[in-house]
C-alpha cells in the first residue's frame, strides 16, 4: 500500500518539520485541459507514512485553526500503480454538466468541497470518484479527520444529474456560511449543510445574491426553513429588487422570534 498527499501549492509551500520530505509525483493535470498546468494542485508520495503523515496532518491542522486555505487537502493510499493514480485524480478534476457539452473544473480535493460530497453523491457516485483509492482521509472543517473508505478498483466517470450538479456549485455558498456561524460560535442544527443548501437554492429563485442570499440562508436556518412565507418577510422578497440585508436590519430578536413563533403555521 502507498500512501499520497494531495497538496494546494497556492496556498504555501509544503515543508515537513521533523520528517523527511515528500516526493514530488506532478500536478494533477487533465489531458483535455492543458491549461491546468502550474495552478493544478500537485500529488505527492509519503515514503515514509510513519514519520511523514503525522507532520502532514499537523500543518492540516495549523492551517484549519488559522483559517487558512488548505495546504495538505488530502492524504489517500492505492496500491496499483502510480501513474494510472495520478492520472485517476487528474481526470477527476473535469465534472461533465449536465445534457451539455461542457464542462467544469471540480475542485473535489479540497476538504472544504469533499466534506459536501457525502450528501450530494450516491455510494456509486463515490465510488467512481475514489476509483483506485483505498482510503481517502481529509480535515472535515467541522468533526476533525475523516477516512473514507475506497474499493480500490476503477468506475467509470463520475456523471451526475443537474439537481446534483446544482447543489455542487452551492457548496462555495453553504461553506461560506458555515464558516460565519463558526466564527460567531451560534449553535447550528444537525444537518446544517443540508438545510443552507435548500435555503440558497430557495433565495436565489427569489432573486438574492452576495450578502442578501447569505443572510437570507443563515436566517432560514436559524430562524426558521419556513420564513420566507411569513407576511413581513413575504413583503420583502416580492419586491421588484429585493435589498433583503437593509430592509431586516432594524428587526430585534423579538421580532425574529416572533416571526419563528408565527412561521410555525406553514410547515
Amino acid at each position: 500500500m502507498v500512501h499520497y498527499v494531495i497538496v494546494e501549492p497556492a496556498n504555501g509551500k509544503l515543508e515537513l518539520a521533523d520528517a523527511p520530505p515528500v516526493y514530488e509525483i506532478g500536478e494533477l493535470v487533465p489531458a483535455c485541459r492543458p491549461e491546468l498546468t502550474e495552478v493544478a494542485p500537485v500529488l505527492y508520495c509519503a515514503e515514509h507514512p510513519d514519520e511523514q503523515l503525522p507532520a502532514l496532518r499537523k500543518i492540516a491542522m495549523l492551517d484549519a485553526e488559522r483559517r487558512a486555505p488548505p495546504l495538505v487537502c488530502a492524504i489517500v493510499a492505492s496500491d496499483r500503480a502510480t501513474g494510472r493514480v495520478q492520472q485517476h485524480l487528474a481526470d477527476r478534476l473535469i465534472l461533465s454538466r449536465p445534457d451539455t457539452d461542457d464542462t467544469a473544473v471540480f475542485r473535489y480535493y479540497d476538504p472544504r468541497v469533499f466534506t459536501h460530497l457525502n450528501r450530494i453523491l450516491r455510494a456509486e457516485q463515490f465510488g467512481a470518484l475514489l476509483g483506485p483509492l483505498t482510503s481517502w482521509a481529509y480535515l472535515d472543517p467541522a468533526s476533525g479527520w475523516t477516512t473514507m473508505k475506497g474499493a480500490g478498483t476503477f468506475e467509470e466517470n463520475l456523471a451526475v444529474t443537474q439537481e446534483q450538479y446544482n447543489r455542487i456549485v452551492r457548496i462555495e455558498l453553504v461553506q461560506r456560511a458555515l464558516d460565519v456561524l463558526r466564527a460567531n460560535k451560534s449553535a447550528t442544527p444537525p444537518h446544517a449543510a443540508a438545510l443552507l443548501d435548500a435555503q440558497f437554492a430557495k433565495g436565489a429563485a427569489y432573486g438574492l445574491d452576495g450578502s442578501d442570499l447569505l443572510a437570507f440562508a443563515i436566517h432560514g436556518l436559524l430562524v426558521s426553513p419556513y420564513f420566507d412565507r411569513h407576511p413581513r418577510v413575504m413583503a420583502i422578497l416580492q419586491t421588484a429588487q429585493p435589498n433583503y440585508v437593509d430592509s431586516v436590519t432594524q428587526w430585534d430578536a423579538s421580532d425574529w422570534e416572533t416571526i419563528a413563533r408565527e412561521s410555525l403555521q406553514y410547515q
